[in-house]
């Protein structure tokens, strides 16, 4: 660029030399340095559940390589003509049933999700939702945006590979090796998601992309520029130990890039964050292992507790979010304390929800329930088996005397931080043998997907930035088989956490398959097409089957995980299965479609409880549901003191049209609450999206 304004200053015409100075002022303008793409290659989706328009841009079901525009509807009926003009003004005469809209992404779209009831798996009264979605992931992204912004722990993707084979559609073309503007569509692709996904992040949040070396270099280029202020670590996966041999050499690994923001904290752990005797995990053995270090069985702890190397964390837990004995009632429970000694001896048995409590000073030992200065029944950190071994270990300790009471906290090392290092060589990350038999067994079919990851390969992908976050939000929005929600249960399972995941796919069926269909007379929105998709034939019953442990053929799954547990023990989750859909503004503007939003309303407060109301009451608090809804501004006054009975409230939605209103509603229930004006923000977050798409 320089050299090319030192060539503009040696034109000699003044007038020439001005245009092209202004034109060159322009492009740097536009243009950044680092990593160039094509921009102006145009995204466009295929959407079967959109009310068809005159006017619209549709294709075909039989043949989706050719738009139409619609002239007119009559009936069931509609005329089209060719939108690009091939075949002059032909008119055609086609039933509204073998036509599917096609939208750009810069077209003004207004998703939601409607709940696919009949699937839902409820095994757990205390967890939330995960939460399993069916469409473009490009506007379940702008959707999640809205509902997440800034919530989210960790995003795990496996984007496509873009190796040359037929693994991805841009604009509903598959693009393959011939295709010489590929990695350019890949990377155009790829920005317009990042850049949302970010918005979803917390400020500690981690940004996790696996990709092989067909992409590597362009998507580390790519993060730079768009995940700018964060730290980029390429960790090297050993995926597939026999190798697989092209020329010169056999590639066994792929890449994990990390994105980790640069705030000076340490925000990856290498394992947990507990006392001394916690017991390394997998990962960290093999790490030793593949070292050629032998652990010396004669070393002191790497980790002792030492008054002078110690930090207490604050034994119960607090906050509005799944801290109430409502939410977790297997972590209420008494502690035993002895007074004189000023140490903790035992621990209570389980209570049910609605035993009631009853504090006991015998023989100089107190019991010690974990309910705040308000009185209100909180829960501990942990679960009594956690909590017998803390205990055990001399972990749990009684801190400071207030009023009749003691604190009690949870000793451990500050800043027992094992580093992870960037080659895991793991026999367990296997994508063969943990990815791809794991799918055959919990599906009872082979060959059902291609290349499935390692359930522990991405579990440990997920535990380097969750593991001290048993409460993290993950979203994968290139979920595939389902391997990130599965992991996440496995990660939950083994320590107790409630994290909880949001998974993204649509249902594309596969080429080999497509063809198949095809040649048998189906097509894309008949029965018999969609149930070969990726949703419908893998990532739900994929889901359903590690949830419950049980075949989608009925029979309890085989085997065990890494470490004993039983595949048919299944996992004690929640899953909510989605489709997305499309609103019309004007609908939800006149508040016609509040039911329709109300799951994106519930997922964004936490996906605890319940998540339906009555919208036909002026207000709606559900119990052991984080949000509530003012429908009419008339009982606000009893909506203000029903939310002071409910600390556990996060989110709150007024519906109103008066802004004027709504900043008075708000301040009234507390700023430690977040709150929304409905409709506004909703259609007001896709509006700005829109036009920012249509600047970019």
């Amino acid at each position: 660029m320089a050299q090319l304004e030192d060539l503009v200053s040696e034109v000699a015409d003044p007038d020439l030399r001005e245009a092209i100075a202004s034109e060159v002022a322009e492009l740097k303008r536009r243009t950044k340095f680092g990593l160039v793409f094509e921009r102006h290659i145009p995204e466009i989706a295929v959407l079967g559940n959109v009310p068809i328009e005159v006017g619209a841009l549709v294709v075909r079901r039989q043949d989706q390589d050719e738009p139409f525009r619609v002239q007119s509807i009559t009936g069931k009926k509609a005329i089209v003509v060719p939108a690009n003009g091939a075949g002059g003004d032909a008119e055609q005469d086609v039933p509204l049933s073998d036509l599917m809209i096609v939208k750009g992404f810069r077209e003004p779209l207004f998703p939601a999700l409607t709940a696919l009831e009949s699937d839902r798996i409820e095994r757990s009264e205390t967890k939330p939702y995960h939460a399993v979605v069916n469409g473009e992931n490009y506007h379940v992204l702008q959707l999640l945006s809205f509902a997440l912004e800034g919530q989210v722990d960790c995003i795990y993707i496996d984007p496509p590979y873009n190796s040359g084979a037929t693994d991805w559609k841009y604009n509903n073309r598959y693009v393959d090796a011939n295709d010489r503007w590929r990695h350019s569509k890949w990377l155009s692709m790829m920005d317009k998601r990042l850049r949302l996904a970010r918005r979803m992040l917390r400020p500690d949040g981690v940004l996790i992309v696996t990709i092989d070396e067909n992409e590597v270099h362009h998507l580390g280029m790519l993060l730079e520029q768009v995940m700018d202020g964060h730290l980029l670590y390429t960790v090297t996966i050993v995926i597939n130990p026999k190798g697989t041999f092209k020329i010169n050499f056999g590639r066994v690994d792929e890449y994990a890039v990390f994105c980790v923001p640069d705030t000076g904290e340490e925000l990856i752990a290498g394992k947990p964050l507990t006392a001394g005797s916690e017991v390394l995990s997998d990962l960290d053995a093999d790490l030793e292992h593949a070292e050629g270090e032998e652990p010396d069985e004669d070393a002191p702890p790497e980790f002792s507790v030492d008054a002078r190397e110690y930090e207490d964390l604050y034994l119960r837990r607090r906050g509005a979010e799944s801290s109430f004995r409502y939410q977790r009632p297997n972590q209420f429970y008494a502690i035993y304390v002895d007074e004189k000694k000023r140490r903790v001896v035992g621990i209570g048995p389980l209570l049910g929800p609605n035993d009631p409590y009853k504090v006991t000073r015998s023989k100089g030992v107190l019991s010690i329930y974990p309910i705040d200065g308000e009185g209100n029944e909180r829960v501990w950190r942990y679960v009594r088996e956690t909590m017998e071994r803390y205990i055990a270990d001399g972990a749990i300790v009684v801190g400071r005397k207030t009023g009749d009471t003691y604190a009690l906290n949870h000793r451990r090392p500050r800043n027992p931080v094992r580093r992870l290092k960037t080659v895991w060589w793991d026999r367990a990350h296997d994508a063969g043998v943990h990815g791809t038999n794991v799918l055959t067994r919990l599906l009872g079919r082979p060959n059902a997907f291609p290349f499935p990851k390692s359930i522990y390969a991405v579990k440990d992908c997920l535990a380097a930035v969750c593991r001290n976050r048993p409460d993290a939000l993950i979203v994968d929005f290139f979920a595939g088989s389902g391997t990130t929600l599965h992991s996440t249960a496995l990660l939950n399972a083994e320590d107790g956490g409630s994290r909880r995941c949001i998974l993204v796919t649509n249902n594309e069926v596969e080429p080999r398959v497509e063809r198949r269909l095809k040649r048998a007379g189906y097509y894309p929105g008949d029965k018999q097409f969609e149930a070969e998709g990726i949703f419908e034939s893998v990532t739900r019953p994929r889901v359903r089957a590690a949830i419950t442990g049980v075949r989608p053929d009925g029979q309890k799954l085989p085997g065990t995980y890494r470490g004993g547990r039983a595949f048919a023990d299944g996992f004690d989750e929640n899953v909510e299965f989605y489709r997305l859909d499309y609103l019309d503004p004007d609908d939800v503007e006149l508040g016609r479609s509040f039911d329709r939003l109300r799951p994106v309303l519930w997922l964004a407060a936490g996906a605890l409880g319940p998540q339906h109301g009555d919208p036909a009451k002026p207000l709606s608090l559900v119990d052991g549901s984080p949000y509530a809804i003012l429908f009419d501004e008339a009982h606000l006054r009893a909506f203000v003191n029903a939310l002071r009975e409910r600390p556990d409230v996060s989110h709150v939605y007024f519906v109103t049209d008066s802004e004027e209103a709504y900043a008075e509603m708000a301040a009234l229930v507390g700023l430690e609450r977040k709150t929304y004006m409905l409709h506004r923000d909703y259609l007001r977050h896709f509006r700005v999206k829109l036009a920012h798409a249509k600047a970019s």
